[in-house]
């Protein structure tokens, strides 16, 4: 297991960008229907607080959960069942997830991660701009799942659980 965050890992390899909350939330959803299409065995998404997990996005993740992805959602306050299938791991202040958005999908086919941060502690207020980056370097996207306690599909390792 990894002690850098998703977003430390894929910054570290991958030329980051900055733009608008709206603008990366296309790119998300744009991945979440990837995966919809077709189905990893594992999927974990961190979203800085728990009002960023709408009704939508539970739905998207409860679609996935039910074509048999393990489902992981972390956020600040966020409970521990969100819908069959999807667990939510509820993230302390000081995590430094809670000031981190991003997506892995772990993928054989078409891995992605997606991270971003504004910035700013405790979430922000959609007009400043994140700094983001994603990669599809499936080497990338493993750490990130085991980052985030996926299971690594080709070793049975499993990241920190407790995360």
């Amino acid at each position: 297991m990894t002690s850098r965050t998703p977003y430390e890992i894929v910054t570290a390899v991958e030329r980051t960008r900055t733009a608008r909350k709206r603008a990366l939330i296309a790119v998300t959803r744009g991945l979440e229907r990837e995966a919809l299409l077709d189905p990893p065995s594992a999927v974990a998404a961190t979203f800085q607080d728990v009002r960023f997990v709408t009704s939508q996005t539970r739905e998207v993740y409860a679609q996935l959960a039910a074509r048999g992805a393990d489902v992981r959602l972390y956020a600040r306050s966020l409970q521990a069942w969100l819908a069959p299938g999807v667990r939510g791991v509820s993230l302390d202040d000081d995590d430094p997830l809670v000031d981190q958005w991003c997506l892995v999908v772990p993928s054989e086919e078409h891995p992605a991660v997606f991270v971003a941060t504004d910035g700013v502690l405790h979430g922000g207020d959609g007009q400043r701009p994140y700094t983001w980056a994603t990669s599809r370097d499936p080497e990338v996207v493993r750490e990130c799942a085991l980052a985030l306690g996926i299971r690594d599909e080709r070793t049975g390792r499993t990241g920190d659980p407790a995360r």
